[in-house]
């Protein structure tokens, strides 16, 4: 069996970040795109909100990551979108960066959400964790304190992004894609509509109704 290429943990710094990556994305935008400026103003205007600088270095590399995935268009709507909008482009922003909780909310989370089950638990996690060491063998080294701490992160995102009621009940909710999110979505790869909790189906008729 071929070994896919390993995952990224390092989102387990921090969850959904939505201050932090959204006042990284405006500076990078107003700066014409330029990471030195963007870099230069995050520290010194404190942007990461924190008071150590290796702590501001950390989440600035890890936002840094989240914006790097997302296209043009993707940036400039997360930008001027409001909050709902921006939840949206976040959560794909932590997909496309780091694969764990894109492969756990394609295949996973929407089995859930598809077979009626109303929620999403740890066990389904669990489940799905020791499921990928087989073709995922850097996980085989992870201890059980750290695999409580990837769940504990990809839980909590789960919540800020609005896909679970909260991390207590992990009852299941279906986000709105506004059209123009949808499109934009499309027209970059439709896989990602699953992160949306969109059937197979629902992604295939976006992919012909846009492209």
């Amino acid at each position: 069996m071929a070994v896919k290429e390993s995952y990224n943990l390092t989102f387990t710094a921090g969850a959904l970040l939505m201050n932090e990556t959204c006042a990284v994305a405006e500076v990078f935008v107003e700066s014409g795109y330029n990471w030195e400026i963007t870099k230069e103003r995050a520290f010194k205007e404190n942007l990461m909100e924190k008071d150590k600088v290796s702590t501001n270095k950390r989440f600035f590399s890890l936002v840094k990551q989240r914006i790097d995935a997302l296209n043009e268009t993707e940036l400039d709507i997360l930008v001027s979108g409001n909050n709902s909008i921006r939840r949206l482009l976040l959560l794909l922003a932590i997909c496309k960066a780091h694969a764990l909780v894109f492969d756990f909310i394609f295949v996973n989370v929407r089995e859930c959400f598809f077979n009626m089950h109303e929620k999403v638990t740890h066990a389904n996690f669990n489940e799905f964790f020791n499921e990928k060491k087989y073709i995922h063998p850097e996980l085989e080294s992870i201890t059980d304190l750290t695999v409580n701490k990837i769940r504990q992160v990809v839980f909590k995102i789960l919540e800020q992004a609005e896909l679970i009621e909260s991390v207590d009940t992990g009852i299941l909710r279906r986000p709105y894609l506004p059209e123009k999110v949808e499109e934009v979505i499309v027209k970059d790869d439709p896989k990602w509509l699953g992160v949306f909790l969109y059937s197979n189906n629902e992604i295939n008729n976006a992919r012909s109704l846009y492209e």
